[in-house]
């Protein structure tokens, strides 16, 4: 199947390169020009930050312009090209309006909590790690919440909205389920490998963070925030889940005494089953909640969901959560 060859668009010879007869990009080019959107975003707030550094802006501030950089350049990106290329409404990549989307984003939350819960009494039973105590330092609470406004703004937000929002949802009206979150992945660990190219290439990055394992934690990761949108039907869901994860890993299950639970590792594969194992657990929760909600992992949706023209703008329903007619059972 041809990424070109679009959900109703079967013309064999059409001479059209880059449209349909309908006005919008053929699939492929909207698939390239949204994975360039957010590779353009993060490429550019990494060239900021690093010209930044070099003339003495400290390191929250580099964090700062890298998650200022990263979405306010990815977001609208993916925001016109649905609404120019796509000719299809903003929700239907599944992103409710924030009040609307709250109790989803609490819920990736509060799953990510059970899943680190799960892995810390599954690596204390294998002697793989020990609880050392409990702590509530008042100063890495306040790290806790200056970073994760950064790591929303970006890390979580632009990465959800791209990946597991546009790119997924013009993927799925083509190929069931299945595939189109396996090109999501696929998709997913190809944009900070092309980074790296870029970065080496100029002369201010190196290799050295593209290994074995962050690439498997790469793939993993990104099969679950898919799975969280997938069985909820909302990518506030799934950003909930990116955002609590980072904060997990960084600054609350370490083996550190500022640490909200201060761990020791007996053995690295403790370290491995809370950065990697916990996403693995993740996973297998949410196949098997998919399975109980019963998806249908073959089945392709059409965003047959179009933008009315201007005179129609008073007769629009009330925007459904659930992207329009995409269904999950």
């Amino acid at each position: 199947m041809s990424l070109a060859a679009d959900d109703n668009d079967q013309q064999l010879g059409n001479p059209r390169l880059l449209r349909r007869d309908d006005g919008r990009l053929h699939l492929f080019w909207r698939i390239l020009l949204g994975w360039l959107a957010f590779v353009a975003g993060l490429g550019l707030a990494v060239a900021a930050a690093t010209v930044g550094g070099s003339y003495g802006l400290s390191t929250l501030g580099q964090q700062i312009l890298l998650a200022v950089v990263t979405t306010s350049v990815s977001v609208p990106l993916i925001y016109l090209l649905r609404r120019y290329a796509d000719r299809r409404p903003w929700r239907g990549i599944g992103l409710s309006s924030p009040p609307s989307g709250l109790p989803y984003f609490l819920l990736g939350i509060g799953f990510i909590v059970l899943i680190m819960a799960v892995s810390l009494l599954l690596g204390s039973a294998l002697g793989w790690l020990r609880i050392v105590d409990v702590h509530l330092p008042v100063p890495t609470l306040l790290v806790i919440l200056i970073n994760s406004m950064i790591a929303f703004f970006y890390e979580a937000f632009p990465e959800e909205i791209t990946f597991r929002g546009y790119l997924y949802r013009n993927l799925n009206t083509r190929f069931p389920r299945w595939l189109a979150l396996l090109l999501q992945i696929v998709l997913f660990v190809m944009a900070p490998i092309a980074i790296t190219a870029w970065m080496v290439t100029i002369g201010i990055g190196t290799w050295d963070l593209i290994t074995t394992e962050y690439i498997i934690s790469l793939i993993v990761f990104s099969a679950a925030l898919q799975l969280s949108r997938l069985v909820t039907n909302h990518l506030w869901m799934s950003i909930g889940f990116h955002l609590a994860w980072l904060e997990m890993v960084r600054y609350v299950i370490v083996p550190s005494s500022s640490a909200i639970v201060e761990v020791e590792y007996l053995s690295p594969l403790g370290s491995y089953l809370i950065s990697i194992g916990s996403v693995i657990i993740g996973v297998i929760f949410l196949l098997i909640w998919s399975i109980r909600k019963g998806i249908d992992w073959n089945a392709i949706v059409p965003d047959s969901d179009p933008i009315p023209e201007p005179d129609q703008t008073s007769a629009l329903p009330v925007e459904a959560s659930n992207g329009g007619n995409e269904q999950t059972s």
